[in-house]
């Protein structure tokens, strides 16, 4: 990620700079749905720093003065290791001057997850919850603490919520459904990042589809009380965590993992394509949006090919009527249609199945014209790679 320099700081000594009419604050929100650069975050971290000393009982612009202040530090980083302090400042001031709001809560939370040192704060998060369990704002941070304590009945309730709110995306939500869709009954899926792991749960919770499968956050494992409680979902037994956290140790435990999984369980394990470090890649076979594990060789181009032809909903990627809410990442996750199916377009060329070839042909190009957010150069890779 390319930081730009920033020419505002806003920590929790920012003189107070009083928002007019043609300067309010806007709602941060994650830059994977909308982005901006570093200095847009620190005149919104100006501005919701003002809002909080004319209304300091504004639970939300404590929030996010938080996000917008993180937001800046990691846009101004170039390696995401940045100076904690302004961010330590603030919690600290909610924690004296309102310590028992909705805020503090969400901010303690915040603070363990991302602030060093900061582990030993007490779990106030389901209180945060109960005091506002319909604040759309904060459904992901909810999913996220829900899934790490193994509450399933109250995650479900808030990822219904969600999904009720017709907020979440539409592209993201049809791709999830497609990687889901294509996998073998009771299959296990291993995804990584917010995006991945939010819309196929929505899928499952909010959408009461494909429920038999069970989805796996990587990066959550890490999280003792996550692990602990995946295995317990598995009906495996318990599984210690790394001992050894050097990025090598890391990795091999990660395999011993998956691979203890694929067979205590006897179930059919899954990676998502959007993996970028994957295991075992002689033992990964791709399917579509998936790849799945299997010692042995077998014909998963036909399976890829049934995916394309009668399981997978692709109309989304030609046309639709709704509005997209994520577009900073949406169009973009669609370009990894491209890379997985070009073996099956190959396969139609060489086989002379012109019907499914214009189709896929022409849902590749469109997916392509479709994204907005890429260069020129890039552009040209992609339609380059679609006519080799």
């Amino acid at each position: 990620m390319i930081m730009l320099a920033v020419i505002m700081t806003a920590d929790a000594s920012t003189p107070v700079v009083k928002p007019d009419s043609q300067d309010k604050p806007r709602q941060i929100v994650s830059f994977v749905k909308t982005e901006h650069d570093a200095q847009w975050y620190a005149r919104q971290a100006e501005l919701w720093s003002a809002q909080v000393t004319l209304t300091p009982d504004d639970d939300d612009a404590w929030i996010n003065w938080f996000h917008a202040t993180r937001y800046r530090l990691m846009f101004e980083s170039e390696d995401n290791d940045y100076d904690e302090a302004p961010l330590i400042a603030i919690a600290e001031k909610v924690r004296k001057e309102r310590p028992e709001s909705y805020a503090r809560y969400c901010l303690d939370y915040y603070s363990t997850m991302w602030l060093k040192g900061y582990n030993d704060l007490e779990d106030n998060m389901e209180k945060a919850i109960k005091m506002r369990p319909d604040n759309a704002y904060m459904y992901k941070d909810y999913v996220v603490y829900l899934l790490n304590t193994g509450n399933k009945d109250l995650m479900g309730d808030i990822l219904k919520k969600w999904y009720e709110t017709g907020e979440f995306s539409y592209t993201l939500l049809s791709y999830a459904y497609n990687q889901l869709a294509g996998m073998e009954q009771d299959g296990i899926l291993f995804v990584n990042g917010d995006i991945p792991t939010f819309s196929s749960l929505m899928i499952q919770y909010g959408k009461g589809l494909h429920t038999d499968k069970t989805v796996i956050c990587i990066s959550l494992l890490y999280s003792p009380e996550y692990l602990k409680n995946i295995c317990n979902q598995l009906g495996i037994a318990e599984i210690s965590g790394p001992t050894d956290w050097t990025e090598d140790g890391m990795r091999k435990w990660q395999e011993e993992f998956f691979l203890t999984v694929a067979d205590k369980t006897g179930r059919p394990v899954y990676f998502s394509t959007l993996l970028s470090n994957l295991p075992f890649k002689d033992k990964l076979y791709s399917e579509g949006l998936v790849y799945k594990y299997s010692p042995k060789r077998y014909d998963n181009l036909s399976v890829k090919r049934k995916n394309f032809e009668d399981i997978y909903l692709t109309d989304y990627l030609f046309e639709t009527f709704t509005p997209e809410t994520y577009e900073a990442s949406a169009y973009r996750l669609n370009l990894n249609y491209i890379p997985c199916f070009k073996s099956l377009l190959d396969f139609y060329k060489e086989n002379n199945d012109r019907r499914q070839m214009r189709k896929l042909y022409s849902m590749m190009k469109r997916i392509v014209a479709r994204t907005e957010n890429i260069s020129d150069e890039e552009r040209k890779r992609y339609y380059d790679e679609i006519d080799r």
